[in-house]
């Protein structure tokens, strides 16, 4: 029965089924796009039945609970798991919530790792291994995302510069020479301020890669690398919600693998930090 459409097991239990049972698996049959749409609470007040009763059938039809049917139920109505996890309801427990969250996210991470080429990471991470200094540049929501990016960098021994304020991230990409690299991170990648300082950058011969959901934004005309992190619109969440997730995905994806090309550098380095931020602490 594991791998029955969920009619194939409906028809299956349902003489076994009793009573109130029945009723619930009749209606699953007859209206399985409402299903879709109502919680366990709504369907039983559908079905004059309790939630334990359908509950029950759930489990009798091979499911986990009541979430799984109506997972199921969408990959097989509306298409390939049509994001039915993804949609939340002002009716969803919290549990329901955060694994609605939650599997939405993985989702996102999961098409942010196909969208992007491998060429793409390594030239990359050739860009960042050979720089001698790194600029980091994100603005507003995504300035906290460049300084994350500046936290963990710290560690690979470059000399490492950031800043959130434009006109200093100008005079930084005017500092910036030929060899340097500057990961640029915007959701959009239409902020003015931040291209117009990435030009700045470019004109003195800096590599650049940048971290943005859409690649064919205006950051793209100024920019040696765009990689794309993945990120869509909800009732509840915005896009720059997951997108920003996919793209803390792909700094980390860049910072081991730039660790990874010089462990020696790196681990004298995590030793200094430790030894300097051990005479912080009681």
């Amino acid at each position: 029965m594991e791998n029955s459409s969920y009619l194939e097991r409906i028809r299956e239990v349902y003489p076994k089924l009793k009573g109130v049972e029945k009723k619930v698996a009749e209606y699953i049959m007859q209206n399985p796009e409402r299903i879709i749409k109502l919680s366990i609470t709504e369907l039983s007040e559908e079905c004059e039945s309790g939630e334990a009763t359908i509950f029950r059938v759930c489990k009798k039809l091979g499911y986990k609970g009541y979430q799984e049917l109506k997972i199921k139920i969408a990959s097989e109505v509306i298409g390939p798991v049509k994001d039915i996890h993804e949609e939340v309801d002002e009716n969803d427990n919290i549990l329901i919530i955060m694994e609605k969250v939650f599997k939405s996210t993985i989702s996102s991470l999961e098409k942010t790792l196909k969208i992007n080429k491998s060429a793409d990471i390594e030239q990359s991470v050739s860009f960042l291994s050979t720089a001698e200094t790194i600029g980091f540049f994100g603005m507003g929501g995504s300035a906290a995302l460049a300084f994350d990016a500046y936290h963990k960098f710290l560690r690979t021994g470059k000399k490492c510069e950031y800043h959130s304020d434009t006109h200093l991230q100008a005079m930084i990409a005017g500092l910036l020479k030929k060899g340097d690299c500057i990961i640029a991170v915007s959701n959009t990648g239409s902020n003015k301020e931040l291209i117009d300082n990435l030009a700045i950058a470019k004109e003195n011969g800096v590599n650049i890669i940048s971290i943005t959901s859409n690649k064919k934004s205006p950051i793209a005309k100024v920019s040696d690398v765009i990689l794309l992190s993945y990120g869509k619109e909800k009732s509840f969440k915005s896009e720059a919600t997951e997108s920003k997730i996919s793209a803390l995905a792909i700094i980390d994806t860049l910072f081991v693998a730039v660790c990874l090309k010089n462990k020696n550098k790196y681990m004298k380095t995590v030793n200094k930090i430790r030894e300097a931020i051990a005479k912080k602490r009681f």
